[in-house]
């Protein structure tokens, strides 16, 4: 495992850390700040590794023009169509990950078939299922209980006042943290969690002053977190049934 997290410290090295700004603003007109951070990544994998050079140059080479190639990829990207700069984000990570992982499960194919075997396809659909109602199917539910109020004009101006969606994706944020702490056996960490939100939205409803408005982040708050935790014990559940 020792050679998947030296990939991966090199990755979050040479992506975050020795990357500066002024490199990704100017890499997409100037070609030369793409292969200074490509020379980043190649260094810090030949450092990385530099004590078994003759066994792992090949699979440094491959690393290189791999993180080469999607670099490249996602400029000509985001210069010929416009993008979501988070989603392209994720993807070109996602990707960049990929290629580590694949690597290293083809060098190590006995690691990759232990794996396969300690996770089921059960328990992998099982999950799946759990995180889909937690980001997918409870907003929905939550928002649907809501309708009753969307008569109400001044209440939902006041909903209008803050960022476009930031509710549904810190309840989003909030049920995955939830199915965490339940997986992990560690219930304390819903109650600090509601706590930690509590204290935060605690000057926000002071200032309203607005009863309403109070009981909306109230409801959907409590709705959130019961709906969240009921689905984290469910999948816990799910999985003793599972031989």
């Amino acid at each position: 495992m020792l050679s998947l997290l030296l990939m991966i410290l090199a990755h979050i090295l040479g992506d975050f850390v020795f990357q500066p700004k002024s490199w990704v603003e100017k890499r997409k007109d100037h070609i030369q700040y793409l292969f200074y951070h490509i020379a980043v990544h190649a260094g810090l994998l030949i450092l990385f590794f530099s004590t078994d050079l003759a066994n792992n140059w090949k699979n440094i080479l491959f690393l290189t023009a791999i993180h080469l190639a999607l670099d490249a990829g996602k400029i000509f990207w985001e210069k010929r169509w416009k993008v979501n700069p988070v989603r392209i984000f994720l993807i070109d990570q996602a990707l960049h990950l990929a290629s580590i992982f694949g690597l290293f499960f083809f060098l190590n194919p006995e690691v990759f078939e232990q794996l396969k075997a300690s996770l089921s396809s059960q328990h992998l659909l099982v999950y799946l299922i759990a995180i889909i109602l937690q980001i997918f199917v409870v907003p929905i539910v939550i928002r649907v209980y809501f309708t009753k109020w969307n008569g109400e004009v001044e209440f939902n101006n006041k909903r209008k006042d803050s960022l476009f969606d930031a509710g549904t994706l810190i309840g989003i944020l909030e049920r995955i943290m939830i199915l965490s702490f339940v997986m992990l056996n560690f219930m304390e960490g819903i109650g600090f969690l509601l706590a930690a939100k509590s204290i935060f939205r605690f000057g926000d409803l002071s200032n309203a002053r607005d009863t309403k408005f109070t009981e909306y982040v109230l409801i959907g708050t409590l709705l959130s977190f019961v709906l969240g935790t009921l689905v984290a014990l469910a999948l816990k559940y799910s999985l003793t049934l599972i031989t």
